[in-house]
């Protein structure tokens, strides 16, 4: 009897010391102790793989970020260069279109055609809104600014002087005008601005177009993505190129002698040779001059050629002469 009640209490002592696991029955889980280095190997690897592939993903996401706070700043940099364009353009054809209207002889002067001058000003002040809005005209927008600037380019030569005069944005070429000896601002204005300019500026902005284009048929998008660069490089060489020509063949002798060529043109030598071209020696001290002249009454060109073979020349309108013979 004895001996069952001391067997009984042993178990009932046994059971209660005996540890709770949530699986009873199953091994207890292994302490502190008993983590060797084989075991834990997988799991350092494991977070070894988890804390590179997150670095990984953070670098990516920073170089995301930050090409995209690159791409925003180009974007505003290009959008405040053409709305200073736009408003300077705008406000030199309102000036116009008031001088046209009130200035007694301003318009005959020039030979402005009010309908021209306004629809001019409509077309800037677009600009200046689709730039300002930045909405979906402004891949147009810049698209139709290049536009314009080839077609302007491509009869430079023969269309500059008249363009000159006539353009309603005649006050922002005024500005670039530092003096009748040198033509950098000119040129810069004219083949940096316009050319180079304007084709970087419809090549970004139209980036969405000729990047679908690239992934569709990559050969032509090449192409097409090739012709814009190649034009800025023709336009930056042109302008380098413009400026040692002229360099070379001006003479600032021969620039005062046909300024006061074209000083002494008087109406009647203006009417009677419109349209004819005379050329004819001057002599300035013991230098000779061959003076070239273009008559005309939209535009009178003066050119004059010193010994040397370097040049100068001048040009004008002569609409009062004109005028006051018809």
């Amino acid at each position: 009897m004895r001996e069952a009640v001391a067997t009984g209490v042993y178990a009932a002592a046994r059971t209660l010391a005996r540890p709770h696991w949530p699986g009873y029955g199953e091994a207890p889980p292994p302490t502190r102790r008993d983590l060797s280095p084989v075991s834990v190997a997988g799991v350092t690897r494991s977070v070894s793989w988890t804390g590179t592939l997150a670095r990984r993903l953070g670098q990516r996401r920073g170089r995301a970020s930050g090409g995209a706070l690159w791409a925003g700043r180009v974007r505003l940099a290009l959008r405040l260069v053409n709305l200073l364009v736009a408003l300077a353009t705008l406000a030199s054809a309102l000036a116009v279109l008031a001088s046209d209207l009130r200035v007694s002889g301003y318009r005959e002067h020039y030979g402005d055609a009010l309908w021209f001058v306004a629809l001019y000003a409509a077309v800037q002040g677009v600009m200046l809104v689709g730039f300002a809005r930045d909405g979906r005209l402004v891949p147009w927008l810049a698209l139709s600014k290049a536009v314009a600037a080839y077609l302007f380019l491509v009869g430079f030569t023969q269309f500059w002087p008249y363009w000159r005069e006539w353009t309603p944005a005649r006050y922002v070429y005024q500005l670039f005008e530092w003096g009748e000896e040198r033509q950098v601002g000119l040129m810069a204005l004219v083949f940096l601005g316009r050319g180079a300019f304007n084709t970087l500026n419809a090549t970004y902005f139209t980036a969405p177009w000729w990047r679908r284009l690239r992934v569709r048929r990559p050969l032509l998008g090449r192409t097409v993505t090739a012709a814009p660069m190649a034009a800025t490089v023709f336009f930056v060489w042109t302008f380098l190129a413009l400026q040692r020509e002229e360099a070379r063949t001006f003479s600032s002798e021969a620039q005062d002698v046909a300024r006061l060529v074209y000083e002494s043109l008087d109406c009647d030598a203006v009417r009677a040779h419109a349209g004819t071209t005379t050329t004819d020696l001057r002599q300035r001290g013991e230098r000779r001059y061959e003076v070239r002249i273009a008559y005309g009454c939209a535009l009178t060109r003066v050119l004059v050629r010193a010994e040397d073979g370097r040049i100068g020349k001048v040009a004008g309108p002569q609409l009062q002469c004109c005028r006051e013979g018809s």
